[in-house]
């Protein structure tokens, strides 16, 4: 009931809309295409240490049937993959 109100709140949006930018209190994260955050040359924003690494689990009622996602927050970026399960290496 809080989720759907909240979704009402927030202009009339659909409520499964995958946002592509946001801002929270730590900062603003937006969505990088693959080309741009696997850049070997990327500059570290924080030069003083390593940042603590935060993953979540999560899982989006997607219609492809591949709703599993594994989110890592390094610092100020998001990260996510989708999950498909375990295998073992050949």
């Amino acid at each position: 009931m809080l989720f759907s109100k909240m979704a009402a709140e927030g202009g009339g949006k659909e409520m499964n809309e995958i946002k592509t930018q946001f801002t929270t209190r730590e900062g603003l994260y937006k969505l990088l295409s693959h080309s741009e955050y696997s850049r070997p040359n990327r500059v570290p924003f924080n030069s003083q240490g390593s940042n603590p690494v935060r993953v979540s689990f999560v899982n989006v009622n997607d219609q492809s049937g591949n709703g599993d996602r594994l989110c890592f927050n390094v610092g100020r970026e998001l990260y996510f993959y989708i999950y498909k399960g375990v295998r073992k290496s050949n």
